[in-house]
């Protein structure tokens, strides 16, 4: 509720709040959450008077967020006994809130706008509202989100700060900063587990702390694939220029020269002492005819 509203509702009510609770409660009712367990009963009597009957609440009743979706289950209240409040510690209306305000309680059938909020604090609507179904289900799955972004021209989840969800974030919002984070984290403990690749690990999380942990992982793991490969040529399994293809620079490359000079230094000498022979065992062969 704007604090024009509030205002215009509560200087309409025969019964005024108390002069030590008047600006709590008046910035309570603007702001949609309580400051704390004083001033109830002006709360509690400000509550009943202002809120009307066709006055409608949304809350949400589950959240469950993991790395790749979010699941929300929500609901509508209306004919409240009192205008509803969120605690101190939360930024949507949950169940609980709703219910203690004596409101009649249903699951939520309806759009939910998704509003992008940049890093410079730029509000975006690119994409059409989701819908929730019969049970007041949706769900939003971060990957459809920034292919679609794509899509549309319109970046990615990396060029957005957060997402708001439902008109003035009744129904909660998104911190993608900290999505981010937590799967910086995850693909990192995947990386030590063997199943990821450490560089991609640094190039996609250059700010990461273990970006320089996963970057010198990166080094070890590509000096024991050319350590590996020059292996492979010595035991004529790879070809000696596959391994310069496939290794640019490489410390194995000086090395794997001499190796290929000294092959063919000795390939040369075997061929010459095979000539030799054979000029003597053909004068021989020559003498006996005669």
């Amino acid at each position: 509720m704007s604090a024009a509203d509030v205002d215009a509702r509560v200087g309409a009510l025969k019964v005024k709040p108390s002069d030590r609770c008047r600006a709590r409660v008046r910035q309570e009712l603007v702001r949609g959450r309580r400051q704390g367990s004083g001033c109830a009963e002006d709360r509690q009597r400000v509550g009943r008077a202002v809120v009307g009957v066709f006055d409608a609440f949304g809350f949400v009743e589950r959240q469950q967020v993991d790395l790749s979706s979010l699941r929300l289950t929500l609901g509508v209240a209306r004919r409240c006994r009192q205008w509803p409040l969120r605690r101190p510690d939360r930024d949507v209306l949950r169940w609980a809130d709703v219910a203690e305000a004596g409101c009649r309680l249903r699951r939520y059938q309806g759009e939910l706008p998704l509003v992008f909020i940049d890093h410079a604090g730029g509000r975006h609507s690119p994409l059409e509202p989701i819908r929730t179904d019969r049970d007041g289900r949706a769900t939003l799955r971060f990957a459809t989100l920034d292919r679609a972004l794509r899509a549309l021209g319109a970046g990615s989840l990396d060029d957005y700060a957060r997402i708001e969800l439902g008109e003035a974030a009744w129904a909660g919002h998104v911190d993608l900063g900290q999505l981010l984070r937590f799967r910086a984290d995850w693909h990192f403990n995947w990386v030590t587990r063997g199943r990821g690749t450490p560089g991609l690990f640094a190039v996609r999380h250059p700010e990461h702390v273990a970006a320089s942990r996963a970057r010198t992982m990166d080094a070890e793991a590509r000096l024991a694939r050319q350590l590996q490969d020059y292996e492979r040529v010595r035991a004529d399994e790879l070809p000696a220029r596959a391994y310069f293809q496939r290794h640019v620079w490489s410390p194995y490359h000086r090395q794997l020269r001499v190796w290929l000079r000294a092959r063919d230094r000795e390939a040369r000498a075997r061929r010459s002492a095979f000539g030799r022979d054979g000029d003597g065992s053909n004068e021989a062969a020559a003498s006996k005819r005669q």
